[in-house]
């Protein structure tokens, strides 16, 4: 064979085995292609999916600067990424220092990964509370602390309403218990003797002479009265604890209405030479509740009665406040010359919790129901009701209304 057909041939298959590789090398080629796009498409995802979650996603290096943030903690926190990016921790979490993150850092090495609770700081100021899910992550041989951020504002202000159903729910048990107490021993109690004395005067009334027998009408008679006004306050109480009593204010003439309760106490004011001095003026008009007004002035009026001395004087009084011809604050007293108060008394006064009565200076008896009922009807007119009072030098109990128009 000539030497050229030989270098033809040669020739030949060199070029076919040229394109062979040159085949082979485009499909790899595409293939890799194929994968770079897969590998391209999987970041734009995995970046998408870190861009587009609600939490918020912070690198921080050990030294506490921002190497990573997603949009969410752009977006959450009110800043540019470039601003993220040039700051430290400390700058968006009030409750850390340099101290605090170097002990922080410690533990990430320690732990790996934990969860707690901070309080971080928007570019404008406003606190968030929020969940730190902390997690020690290494890259390119460095450590640094990925942190998954969450707002729980809507988990605390839920923790919020739980605690105050749960104080509510104390509260109403608090009222139950007392409620029981008040039936199961000071209602039985007074109904109990009620019922003995009146068996007994049935049975020896024709041996009286009488004297006596108006005498025993007579504490028959008080007797009624107080169990009269002991079921008045209690159904009155249980009806503010069921919302049932409806607030109806009306223009009242305040001085007849404490004369009038005066008057009902006659008996009890005669039988210790008690003076009751009205110091109300007669021409001031206020716009209240009627029934709840009157009922205040008649439990408070009552207790300085039972806690006076024979010969002392009670005084109703009042004054104005920060008065304007069209808006009023009213500020009422009950003053006596009694007894007086201990501070730990004072301390337990107007609680359900703490079950208050002591016998008045004639051993009169009562359950501190009363008190209980006045704030609720002062409360009821937007006002408060406390009190002044010193061992054995009297007491006195102020009640202001708020602003209530005439």
């Amino acid at each position: 064979m000539p030497a050229s057909e030989n270098s033809y041939e040669t020739l030949l298959a060199l070029i076919q085995k040229l394109e062979k590789e040159n085949q082979f090398l485009k499909q790899n080629q595409t293939s890799l292609d194929d994968h770079q796009t897969k590998i391209n498409d999987l970041l734009q995802f995995t970046q998408f999916s870190i861009d587009t979650i609600s939490d918020s996603i912070f690198w921080l290096d050990e030294n506490g600067r921002y190497v990573f943030v997603n949009n969410a903690a752009c977006r959450n926190f009110g800043y540019k990424k470039e601003e993220l990016l040039s700051m430290v921790m400390f700058e968006v979490d009030p409750l850390f220092s340099k101290e605090i993150w170097d002990v922080h850092w410690n533990e990430i090495l320690e732990k790996k990964t934990f969860t707690i609770e901070t309080i971080n700081k928007r570019k404008d100021g406003t606190p968030v509370p929020i969940e730190v899910t902390v997690n020690l992550v290494e890259y390119d041989g460095k450590k640094y602390n990925c942190a998954i951020v969450r707002d729980i504002t809507e988990r605390k202000r839920s923790e919020s309403k739980l605690k105050q159903a749960t104080l509510r729910l104390e509260e109403l048990n608090a009222t139950k218990d007392k409620f029981f107490s008040i039936i199961a021993h000071d209602l039985k109690g007074p109904l109990g003797s009620h019922r003995e004395f009146t068996k007994n005067l049935s049975e020896n009334i024709s041996q009286l002479t009488e004297e006596e027998r108006n005498l025993n009408f007579q504490i028959l008679n008080e007797s009624s009265e107080k169990l009269y006004s002991l079921m008045e306050n209690l159904l009155h109480w249980a009806s503010t604890q069921n919302g049932i009593i409806n607030f109806k204010p009306v223009k009242i003439q305040v001085f007849e209405l404490i004369q009038k309760t005066v008057d009902l106490l006659y008996l009890s004011i005669q039988k210790k030479q008690i003076q009751i001095l009205n110091l109300v003026p007669k021409s001031l008009h206020i716009y209240a509740d009627s029934f709840m007004i009157e009922t205040i002035f008649r439990n408070l009026i009552t207790n300085a009665i039972k806690y006076s001395n024979s010969n002392q004087t009670i005084e109703i009084g009042y004054q104005i406040l920060n008065g304007t011809t069209t808006q009023l604050s009213h500020q009422f007293f009950v003053k006596d010359e009694g007894v007086g108060m201990s501070d730990n008394q004072i301390h337990s006064l107007f609680r359900l919790d703490k079950k208050y009565s002591t016998p008045g200076t004639a051993q009169e008896t009562g359950t501190g129901l009363g008190l209980i009922l006045c704030k609720d009807f002062v409360e009821k007119h937007g006002g408060k009701i406390w009190v002044d009072s010193k061992y054995n030098h009297g007491t006195t109990f102020y009640i202001e209304l708020g602003h209530i128009t005439i």
